[in-house]
């Protein structure tokens, strides 16, 4: 059996484009309590930087709802029985309850999913979007980062069955190696890749190129992807 998480998001689908920057009622699946939650703007470009966090809107990533109290971070839509039962037992734990006023809501993220035994590339890609959270702060952004990197770098290439998957592992990991000075690094990881069949496109080459040219310049800051 599988439990509703987002009240207006189990409504017909109609509604659900209405709904975007509404405020409506979600139900905590580990104590039953109601809160409310803001939903996030509508997106109006489909625009990133090099990390893939979107441009627009500003305000992205738009946090995960989190129940008041338990600090319990709604990651998905819906839960089993079963994972309720053993995502509850977790977050009244001393060691979650000591991350909830600590961390993003992706990084709370990340815990939840690795507790759980999802996989590798599922929790590299939610500490990914924790960096995205904390881009404005040196100090959390540096940490975050270098949990995603080598939550990235953990997972073998062969382990990764879908071409995406190993394309974006390599890009977003190549990108977090530039932003934390490792430039060395970043330029073996982009160099292999520029190489690579499976990034022979003329898209990804453009990241490549424009990757080895901030590395050249010592360049660590935020750039946005080069469509064009």
């Amino acid at each position: 059996m599988r439990t509703a998480v987002f009240f207006a998001l189990s409504c017909a689908s109609a509604a659900a484009a209405l709904a975007q920057g509404a405020v409506v009622p979600v139900v905590c699946p580990v104590d039953g309590n109601v809160f409310q939650f803001q939903l996030p703007p509508p997106a109006t470009s489909r625009e990133t930087y090099l990390d893939m966090r979107p441009v627009e809107p500003a305000t992205a990533p738009w946090p995960h709802p989190k129940c008041p109290g338990n600090g319990f971070v709604l990651y998905k839509q819906t839960f089993s029985q079963s994972e309720i039962a053993e995502l509850r037992e977790f977050v009244f734990s001393d060691r979650y309850r000591s991350m909830v006023d600590v961390h993003s809501t992706r990084y709370l993220e990340a815990a939840l999913r690795r507790h759980m035994g999802e996989s590798r590339y599922a929790v590299a890609w939610s500490l990914v979007q924790a960096t995205w959270e904390v881009s404005s702060d040196p100090v959390r952004y540096k940490q975050y980062a270098e949990e995603a990197l080598a939550a990235y770098d953990a997972i073998p290439l062969d382990a990764l069955r879908e071409s995406r998957h190993r394309v974006l592992k390599q890009m977003v990991s190549g990108e977090l190696a530039r932003r934390l000075g490792r430039f060395e690094s970043a330029r073996e990881r982009f160099l292999g890749m520029r190489d690579n069949p499976e990034f022979s496109t003329r898209f990804l080459q453009r990241i490549i190129e424009l990757q080895l040219k901030l590395i050249k310049s010592g360049d660590t800051g935020t750039h946005r992807t080069p469509y064009r």
